[in-house]
């Protein structure tokens, strides 16, 4: 992969953050989405605000693997238990761009 091309994917997964994040909030507010999955958001949002880590941040390269794990594992337990409807209704404009990032995170 080119380092040019490197570059764009990770500016394009920065940029997706802010989305993510009003994503999450929206459905954590819906009586629609299982508690199940309300609680992953919970917990997920408990252990980043928790000062303790199972890999401590100042190990270089490593420190904020456990954080990433965390997040990627709950993520897709939300994704895989909520409807894809209401993702899609909570998401707002460009539900392209979202099938387009579940269908990338599928794939790897």
């Amino acid at each position: 992969m080119s380092e040019k091309l490197a570059s764009a994917r990770k500016a394009s997964a920065v940029s997706l953050i802010p989305r993510l994040a009003k994503l999450l909030y929206r459905l954590a507010r819906d009586r629609r989405v299982p508690w199940r999955a309300k609680a992953a958001l919970v917990g997920m949002a408990a252990y980043l605000a928790c000062p303790l880590d199972l890999i401590p941040d100042w190990i270089p390269g490593a420190g904020y693997l456990d954080d990433v794990v965390v997040v990627g594992l709950a993520l897709a337990y939300v994704f895989a238990r909520v409807p894809e409807e209401l993702i899609a209704e909570h998401w707002g404009e460009d539900v392209e761009l979202l099938k387009r990032y579940r269908q990338e995170a599928r794939r790897q």
